[in-house]
């Protein structure tokens, strides 16, 4: 009789461990477990493909046509044109995984040059920007004679060149900044390193 108080207390014992480990659980995901949504857009391997994607079908055309796409580590901002009225440039913007209502953007000058400014946003694998942003933060911690102690990109700017040397190629800006420098490295939009700008 004396025994029994002791084999109930152990098998309470074994019940609240058995519980306790089921209840415990452990992750290595860079998302946010209880929602899923990305910590930054720029590092995060995936992530701004699948931004990139919820804007499309938002925009309703995939690829779509638009004339900048600015990339921040929680956001990812688009200028997208209508599908249905190639006069209308809308903005859009993804945002803790949703991408919000199109807000109309102010144009000016001939629409020429308005068409002038537009690319596919298939022209770049957005799923692949996190190598970029690792390839530009490499390329200004080891540019000569001016280089970025400890490089993190701050944001990722895309457009269609203007330049006539450029012959109309979209190019990427990545931002870096650094403790005691920052700078910016434009990139082709096949990921190659154009020039680093250093200051």
């Amino acid at each position: 009789m004396r025994r029994l108080p002791a084999l109930l207390g152990t098998s309470t014992l074994l019940v609240a461990l058995s519980l306790a480990a089921c209840t415990t659980t452990t992750t290595t995901d860079t998302t946010d477990t209880t929602s899923g949504l990305p910590r930054d857009l720029l590092h995060d391997p995936g992530r701004a493909g699948r931004a990139m994607a919820a804007i499309e079908r938002a925009v309703g055309a995939s690829p779509a046509q638009v004339t900048d796409v600015d990339v921040y580590p929680e956001y990812l901002d688009v200028k997208a044109q209508d599908p249905t009225n190639a006069e209308h440039i809308d903005e859009y913007e993804w945002r803790d995984g949703e991408v919000g209502p199109p807000t109309p953007v102010q144009l000016s000058g001939p629409q020429e040059e308005v068409d002038a400014s537009l690319f596919p946003t298939s022209v770049v694998q957005w799923k692949r920007l996190p190598d970029l942003v690792r390839a530009a933060e490499q390329a200004a911690l080891h540019n000569s004679p001016l280089r970025i102690e400890q490089p993190q990109a701050q944001y990722a700017l895309t457009e269609r060149s203007t330049s006539p040397d450029d012959d109309g190629r979209v190019l990427i800006r990545i931002y870096i900044n650094g403790p005691r420098r920052s700078g910016y490295v434009e990139m082709a939009a096949n990921g190659d390193i154009r020039t680093v700008n250093v200051s």
